[in-house]
């Protein structure tokens, strides 16, 4: 019993201090979860602060998504960008500075090294690469003929690959210069955001057309710097586009333009690349020019100032690429922050290279040398390999159909180029190896057509008329027979020494030559008499032959008093006829063989007098001088004020002009005040003669001279050409009537010999052939500027050509950069086997440059040619340069391919024709 109860006691115990272990460790563990739980509180307090600080920023970044109820919405069709500088080199070095380009579209994108224009030329380049089309289909040759003209805007405007993308629902905006001659009233077709420049490239002073609005700009650099303007407008573009229509694609043309004169900087780069001397290429300065064209044999060794001058231009462009360098870069964040980078395509290339100081000409474009027309062509985008080389030969005319491939729509039939994208897509494939040339399915052409200027019907005629008479030169007595009469003439005329300039008496023709050194006639009709002065008459004196001046200087009936009659001295009464004597012998002459019984005689004409000649060129004189005068700028019936258009295009011209205005409205007050004297005088005589006419029986008007007494303080400015009171002075005269008044003597007139004619023609714009007119206006520059070479377009740079630092220095420096006889059309032709350059120019001169042994053009190896090679490459060139459209502009000449096409043709036809006949059999 005692057991029982001691177990009893001992098992409650046991129970209590079970119980109260339990509630001890029980307690521990609260207070240790009572730590987690605030350890715990603070993580998640930590993780909401920082969570909430992205979702802010995502916020802000995403707007448009997160409305739209979607994280991310990209367009089904990929976005594309074209960045297009201007005048950039791709043999000077322009590129090697631009590092931040070349990571981007060079580390990670495509690079087509053999990229070639079709013309290097602003506008007719930019046309190609708008449109597709060589110059010959789009007809922009210059930078001024139908650049932007009447038939761009009608045939070819509508046409470019901005109005395909635009049709195809693509979001277009345009940023920066278009055309050279683009006026700013209109925005072409195809452009839903317009930003373009008015008129030729500028970094400051300009004019957009923004929207249809135009829109003028300083020179304050944070504004208005053109280039930075550009890659901000195109940037809020992208960034608008993608919020307000995110699934719709973007194509976006930038077009900077860098590195084209005036070569203005961005302050922060104008200390940069002081020793830069990457474009010394071997071509610099050298001389050894004879086996060139024209152009190139007229040059002349750079001098000192020369050479600084090439120094500081390459440093101002590279500069000015600097700009471009950081707008590439902001472009490319700016797409990697919208997530549109891995869906767009992004185009880098130039419209034409450029040279400075190659071959001796200092500064300029439009040579066919690979610096002229190699420009840098890099493509990235979604399918691209990284950092990659095509050496194949491209054009600036597969630009407009690779971005319609890159949109996935047809390329027109008409568009002369072809898309890369095939290129690119069969340069991913194992058998092309990477830096040599891709051989896709179809084969890819290998030459590319450079073609430069327009020739014109008065270019082809002096070219003909220089050969035939080069030929006649040579073979003048073989040809003689064959040519026409008037060479004929001018052949023998010239043969004889006595035709030689000057004029002398009694010579009748003068031979001398002409600015192209061609042969030209002219007659002798005194235009080298000289003047002396005796005590008794004025003489014009020639070897001995003494005419008096007044029988050249006859005056006209209107100079002549009515009353004075010279019929005596010079004829009949008007002054200008024949004495009567010989009148009479002329009508017995008529009578005599005339049959007509209805004849009237008539006076045969005189001998035209000296007198008449001198008139004459008074004249033309006179006619010039209103030429010149005329106004340029006036207003049509609509109220609309224009000028012309090669007034407005030369600021100095339109200065000029302006001078000329102020002196037209000073002579016009000068004559209205004198009108208004006149007439004051003639109302004040009035008044007189009514008060004379009162007492006129007091009067005999037989001793009245009837001359007007004007009052002494009358008077008219000496500088009109006013001539009053004639009448006076020849009654005054005690001698009688005076018929020798002489008209002012042309100094035009005492000079000496054929030089006096071609100064003649120079001064006052009269060429002696009708094919000089563009020589001419190269001589009308050359005036203005006093820096002139025959044939050469030259200019003159000072020390305020640039306004931003570093400045020019050295006071003005004259060079030429083109010349008339600089057009051509030429073959560049890249493949596995041959590099070369083919070219014909307009004057028949030919040139051959081999790459392979001379890479920099140094030699002309024409004469080592083949007459085989050079024939099938003048009947190449030919063809492609009638060539219209895709199929005829990219056939491939290569005969093993044509042969290896033709035996797979034949083998497809066996297999269907034996196919036929089992077929055939098995119905049986």
């Amino acid at each position: 019993m005692v057991m029982t109860q001691l177990q009893s006691k001992l098992v409650l115990f046991g129970f209590f201090v079970i119980l109260y272990l339990t509630f001890t460790l029980e307690a521990a563990k609260d207070k240790d979860s009572e730590r987690n739980f605030e350890d715990l509180n603070d993580r998640i307090s930590r993780s909401l602060r920082r969570s909430n600080r992205d979702n802010q920023r995502n916020n802000r970044r995403f707007q448009s998504q997160q409305r739209g109820g979607a994280w991310e919405q990209h367009s089904e069709k990929p976005n594309i960008i074209l960045i297009i500088t201007d005048d950039q080199d791709e043999m000077l070095g322009s590129m090697t500075t631009m590092t931040k380009t070349l990571k981007i579209m060079g580390q990670e994108g495509i690079h087509f090294n053999n990229s070639f224009v079709s013309t290097p030329m602003c506008c007719p380049s930019r046309s190609s690469l708008l449109t597709g089309l060589f110059p010959h289909n789009h007809h922009v040759y210059t930078n001024n003929d139908n650049c932007s003209g009447t038939e761009w805007q009608r045939e070819h405007e509508p046409r470019t690959f901005a109005k395909y993308l635009s049709d195809a629902g693509y979001r277009t905006g345009f940023f920066g210069k278009y055309l050279n001659e683009y006026n700013g009233t209109y925005i072409p077709p195809g452009w839903r955001e317009w930003v373009g420049l008015v008129k030729n490239s500028r970094f400051y002073n300009y004019t957009l057309n923004f929207n249809g609005q135009k829109v003028r700009h300083d020179d304050n650099y944070y504004q208005d710097y053109f280039t930075d303007l550009i890659g901000n407008d195109s940037i809020t573009f992208l960034k608008q586009s993608k919020q307000y229509f995110p699934t719709k694609p973007v194509m976006m043309m930038l077009s900077v333009p860098a590195p084209h004169g005036p070569e203005d900087s961005a302050p922060q780069y104008q200390h940069m690349f002081e020793n830069n001397t990457l474009h010394r290429t071997p071509s610099w300065n050298y001389m050894n020019n004879s086996d060139k064209q024209w152009l190139l044999q007229e040059m002349k060794t750079l001098d000192p100032t020369g050479i600084a001058f090439t120094d500081m231009l390459q440093r101002k462009r590279l500069q000015t690429l600097q700009s471009v360098d950081s707008l590439v870069e902001k472009v490319y964040y700016q797409l990697r922050l919208l997530r549109e980078l891995d869906n767009t395509y992004i185009i880098y290339t130039s419209d034409h290279g450029y040279h400075l100081g190659q071959f001796g000409i200092a500064k300029g474009k439009a040579l066919p040398y690979d610096f002229d027309i190699r420009v840098p062509l890099y493509i990235r985008g979604p399918g691209i390999l990284r950092d990659t080389k095509i050496p194949n030969a491209v054009g600036n005319v597969d630009i407009a159909p690779t971005i319609l491939d890159m949109a996935g729509l047809e390329v027109p039939e008409h568009m002369d180029g072809r898309s890369l994208l095939k290129l690119i897509k069969d340069h991913k494939q194992e058998n092309n190896v990477e830096g040599r040339f891709v051989k896709p399915r179809r084969p890819w052409r290998d030459t590319v057509l450079i073609e430069r200027g327009k020739v014109t019907v008065k270019m082809l005629k002096g070219i003909f008329k220089a050969q035939d008479e080069k030929l006649l030169s040579e073979q003048g007595e073989v040809l003689m027979p064959f040519v026409d009469q008037k060479t004929r003439k001018t052949m023998r005329i010239c043969a004889d020494p006595e035709n030689a300039p000057p004029c002398k008496y009694e010579q009748k023709w003068v031979c001398f030559k002409d600015h192209r050194d061609r042969n030209r006639i002219k007659k002798c009709r005194n235009y080298n008499r000289t003047i002396i002065a005796t005590n008794d008459h004025i003489f014009q004196k020639d070897e001995g032959f003494s005419v008096p001046l007044h029988a050249q200087n006859l005056p006209t009936t209107h100079d002549r008093n009515p009353k004075c009659n010279c019929s005596q001295k010079y004829g009949n009464a008007e002054g200008r006829g024949m004495p009567y004597k010989d009148q009479e012998l002329q009508r017995q002459f008529s009578r005599n063989h005339m049959s007509s019984t209805n004849f009237k005689p008539t006076f045969f004409r005189k001998k035209r007098s000296l007198y008449d000649e001198e008139l004459s060129l008074k004249k033309k004189l006179i006619a010039q001088q209103l030429t010149m005068n005329r106004q340029r700028c006036r207003y049509l019936p609509n109220n609309t004020f224009t000028c012309d258009k090669e007034l407005v295009r030369d600021p100095a011209e339109f200065e000029h002009h302006q001078h000329q205005l102020d002196k037209m409205i000073e002579e016009t007050r000068k004559r209205l005040r004198n009108l208004k004297r006149i007439r004051k005088q003639m109302k004040k005589q009035r008044r007189l003669t009514y008060e004379d006419k009162n007492d006129s029986d007091e009067f005999d008007y037989a001793d009245n001279d009837d001359t007007i007494d004007y009052d002494e303080s009358f008077s008219l400015d000496h500088t009109d050409s006013v001539d009053l009171g004639r009448e006076e002075e020849e009654q005054e005269e005690d001698d009688g009537c005076d018929c020798d008044v002489a008209i002012d003597e042309l100094d035009e007139l005492r000079k000496f010999g054929a030089d006096s004619l071609e100064e003649y023609d120079d001064e006052f714009g009269n060429s002696m052939e009708e094919d000089d007119d563009q020589e001419g206006q190269f001589r009308k520059k050359g005036k203005k500027s006093s820096c002139n070479h025959d044939n050469l377009k030259c200019s003159i740079h000072d020390n305020d050509h640039w306004q931003t630092p570093p400045r020019w220095t050295l006071g003005p420096y004259c060079f030429c950069t083109n010349a008339e006889k600089n057009t051509y059309w030429c073959l560049r032709t890249v493949n596995e086997t041959h590099n070369f350059l083919y070219c014909e120019f307009v004057d028949s001169f030919l040139a051959f440059y081999d790459f392979t042994t001379d890479p920099h053009q140094l030699h002309n190896v024409i004469k080592s040619v083949d007459f085989g090679v050079m024939e099938q490459l003048h009947e190449e060139l030919v063809m492609l340069r009638r060539c219209q459209g895709g199929k005829q502009c990219n056939k491939i000449r290569e005969k093993g391919e044509n042969k290896r096409r033709r035996r797979r043709r034949k083998v497809r036809r066996g297999h269907r024709n034996r196919s036929r006949r089992h077929n055939t059999r098995s119905y049986i």
